[in-house]
């Protein structure tokens, strides 16, 4: 009997090896959830590629918005899996700067005043005005205020305001021969 009792050392690294990577692929595919993060120790502003003068976390109840302008700004990360750049003032950017026609030409802004977060789309056709759609139905909105963000988006051109439960929104759309530009103001529900 020549069988030998252990695997070749080269055989045991080979096998931890592919379990490594194994449960490395198994992390990358699963995605974290959120409340993870919320036990964990948030990274400072700079550290998450937001201005410190964007407010990360959010005052009691009716005091402040449910949604940081942090929070816009991850929502749109993920969603063109790209940084904002850093725009005039405190703004956050995200644009495409590959256009090769004007109607693809968008830029999304987002900055806030005193306590309200604002988002400003500006686009040179209609893909840029359908990220404001898909933006309505991001998950930092309930669904009744996905509907009401709609509406009032219908309705812009009025400059229209609705106070919902969770805060209130403004909404401001001015059209040039060149652009399509749609501003949404949040603010705390109780904001004066």
């Amino acid at each position: 009997m020549n069988a030998q009792i252990h695997k070749p050392e080269w055989q045991r690294v080979e096998i931890w090896t592919l379990a490594v990577l194994v449960v490395g692929a198994i992390l990358l595919v699963v995605p974290p959830r959120r409340a993870d993060f919320d036990r964990s120790v948030a990274p400072s502003a700079s550290e998450a590629g937001v201005p410190a003068s964007l407010p990360r976390k959010t005052a009691p109840q009716n005091e402040a918005l449910p949604f940081t302008a942090a929070d816009v700004v991850q929502y749109f990360s993920s969603t063109f899996e790209t940084s904002a750049e850093k725009g005039e003032g405190n703004t956050m950017v995200f644009e495409n700067h590959e256009v090769k026609s004007p109607d693809d030409r968008w830029r999304i802004a987002i900055s806030t005043e005193g306590k309200a977060v604002i988002v400003e789309f500006t686009a040179g056709g209609d893909y840029g005005l359908s990220l404001a759609r898909d933006f309505f139905e991001s998950p930092l909105f309930q669904r009744e205020e996905s509907e009401q963000l709609y509406d009032l988006f219908a309705r812009a051109q009025n400059n229209p305001v609705k106070k919902l439960p969770r805060f209130t929104v403004g909404v401001t759309y001015r059209q040039t021969s060149e652009e399509e530009n749609l501003v949404i103001r949040f603010t705390a529900p109780n904001a004066t």
